[in-house]
């Protein structure tokens, strides 16, 4: 059975979309302080959110006073590390998103060092000793986002520009 390929409309589209996002992963490498800002003024704006949500949380029904009060704390402390990131952006939000970073790095080196496989062991052992680092030098973990972004751009183009030339996704 043959398989069907796309229209030649969506794999212009995709061929079209894979160069603009395989440029903009180029960017990303060339530029990574625009990068970084980028990175920063979305964890910005993801707080805002984050304590907006709380915040009408803490007035739902059903929860009780001790979930309120976490609601609570939880809209101020995200709403003022919101207010921080805007106000000194250098600082903050580098400062948090090298640290939101580094503490990805620990979690997911520990669960995978827990798989107990001796590859999976060295890799998480790894994961975790990066993660210290990032949290000591928080400029590493935002430069190592801004690689990660960077790559999965490029990565992501490539796909795009491989699926609309041969007209099925890989």
């Amino acid at each position: 059975m043959a398989e069907q390929k796309t229209s030649m409309w969506l794999r212009i589209g995709e061929i079209i979309t894979g160069i603009i996002v395989l440029v903009l992963g180029g960017y990303a490498i060339a530029y990574p302080g625009v990068t970084a800002a980028t990175l920063i003024a979305f964890l910005a704006v993801g707080l805002l959110i984050i304590a907006g949500i709380e915040f009408v949380r803490v007035f739902s029904e059903g929860i009780s006073g001790w979930q309120r009060l976490a609601n609570a704390g939880f809209a101020i402390i995200a709403f003022l590390l919101a207010l921080g990131v805007l106000v000194a952006p250098l600082f903050w939000g580098g400062l948090t998103l090298g640290w939101l970073v580094a503490l990805t790095l620990i979690f997911v080196g520990l669960a995978v060092a827990a798989r107990g496989t001796p590859g999976m062991l060295i890799v998480g052992i790894i994961a975790v000793i990066l993660g210290i680092v990032a949290l000591v030098w928080p400029a590493i973990g935002v430069a190592t986002i801004v690689l990660l972004v960077a790559i999965g751009l490029i990565i992501f183009g490539l796909e795009l520009i491989v699926s609309g030339l041969l007209g099925r996704w890989v």
